[in-house]
């Protein structure tokens, strides 16, 4: 191999590599409504957080009876046993076909931080991929977003409605300060979980609702949305978007319900 030729394959081999790199490690999952890396920076879709005062805006509330509690275990040993807890109430096969077993805690946190950013980090995801490709159709020779799309996430709202929102949110409290602990680790010292998370829960809650049919675009590898408004929306929004109308009212719902749980206060 000459010196020309031996320029040429370290080139292609360069360039196959940075492709590699960008489809495995950059390419947005599809993860269910429900982000140890370092958090992703915030896009232009919202404001990087700003500090969060020493006490809690939104505290947890306390459990309605004096009952002890069983001690925790340590954030780097608690799999086990949360996964356990978890499972009790989506169901052992429900659990093992939707949940990533390995640092539960930390992905949910990393997760819940993320979803209100442009980009999230697919190693980090607590739930496995949503199975299947976007489901798109022609319109008059335009790509647009097939009615049969949300059908994909029919499954993980299924799980998600019969999950008992109380019960959960015992489970939640129980295990909060291995919550608290991931969070802080992710970079905010003076930062309380819970508060994240109603404001996560609100992000959601205000995605727009865009009228039919949602124009596609694939300028590269992946369909984005034709509507740069919509495009330009975070990564949460956009998920919301593509559950469909009646997956997107049973999550509303159930992230209203959670809201009202974890703040002890209806929606304002």
């Amino acid at each position: 191999m000459n010196e020309k030729q031996w320029f040429t394959w370290l080139l292609a081999l360069t360039v196959a590599a940075g492709a590699a790199v960008y489809y495995f490690l950059l390419r947005e999952p599809e993860p269910l409504p429900v982000a140890s890396a370092p958090p992703v920076e915030s896009p232009a879709a919202e404001p990087a957080p700003t500090p969060v005062a020493t006490e809690p805006q939104y505290p947890l509330p306390p459990a309605a009876d004096a009952e002890a509690e069983a001690p925790l275990p340590g954030l780097g040993d608690s799999d086990g046993e949360f996964i356990d807890a978890l499972s009790a109430l989506l169901g052992s096969a429900n659990a093992q076909r939707l949940l990533v077993p390995e640092h539960l805690i930390r992905r949910l946190v990393v997760a819940v931080d993320n979803l209100p950013r442009e980009r999230v980090g697919l190693r980090e995801w607590p739930v496995k991929p949503t199975p299947g490709s976007l489901v798109v159709q022609d319109a008059g020779g335009e790509t647009v977003l097939a009615d049969d799309n949300g059908a994909r996430y029919t499954l993980a709202v299924t799980v998600l409605k019969a999950v008992e929102v109380d019960a959960l949110v015992r489970l939640y409290r129980h295990y909060y300060p291995l919550f608290q602990a991931a969070y802080r680790e992710q970079g905010y010292p003076n930062g309380h979980f819970n508060d994240r998370l109603v404001v996560v829960i609100d992000h959601l809650l205000a995605a727009p609702t865009p009228a039919a049919p949602i124009r596609l675009q694939r300028p590269k590898y992946f369909y984005e949305f034709a509507e740069p408004g919509l495009e330009a929306l975070s990564f949460g929004q956009k998920l919301m978007i593509r559950l469909g109308p009646e997956n997107r009212a049973v999550v509303e719902d159930w992230l209203r319900a959670l809201r009202s749980r974890v703040t002890g206060a209806a929606m304002p």
